[in-house]
């Protein structure tokens, strides 16, 4: 129940810091490891007790003052209040047992350079998370978002009344009924 109690306040503590961490990252620019993989990371005995899956979420490695951090993915599954429910995403496209944890009523993510509350993040949103090696702490940084304008469709006005279709089609009935009468006159 202790340890239980332990990783959820530290990752409650960790998801808090995610948004100065994503704010410093963004601003001073984040370094990606050239020399450190994400096989070389030495997950603390804690972290990997707690998440055994957590090697398979790396993507990459970077640096930022001296700290290693994995870039992962996470996709969120439900946000009740300021409870998010979220499961990490594998390298091989699979995804991970569900996880919660409570966050704080002043909590923000930094996705695309807006922040949001939790209860902004829609379910099936995926995040960019970044893990330090040392603990299971979710700093999230989306700036890899790309929006897609949706054109807005072109509809009639609604003064516009369908009296062009009834026309067309009583027409297309009068054409098929005079073709009926010319092949029964000629049958007889």
């Amino acid at each position: 129940m202790s340890k239980k109690m332990v990783v959820i306040v530290g990752m409650a503590l960790s998801l808090s810091a995610g948004q100065l961490m994503a704010q410093a990252t963004s601003s001073t620019g984040k370094v990606q490891s050239s020399t450190v993989t994400c096989a070389d990371l030495n997950w603390s005995a804690e972290v990997l007790a707690a998440n055994p899956d957590i090697a398979s979420m790396c993507q990459t490695v970077y640096e930022k003052d001296g700290k290693l951090y994995a870039k992962t993915s996470i996709e969120v599954v439900r946000v009740r209040g300021n409870t998010m429910t979220f499961r990490p995403i594998h390298t091989d496209g699979t995804k991970g047992d569900s996880r919660s944890v409570t966050l704080a009523s002043s909590w923000r993510a930094n996705i695309a350079g807006r922040e949001y509350r939790a209860s902004d993040l829609a379910r099936g949103q995926q995040l960019n998370v970044y893990l330090p090696e040392d603990r299971f702490a979710l700093a999230i940084e989306d700036v890899e978002t790309e929006f897609v304008v949706i054109e807005t469709v072109t509809e009639m006005p609604t003064t516009a009344s369908p009296l062009f279709l009834i026309g067309l089609a009583g027409g297309a009935f009068l054409a098929l009924g005079g073709m009926l009468s010319g092949i029964r006159r000629r049958l007889s």
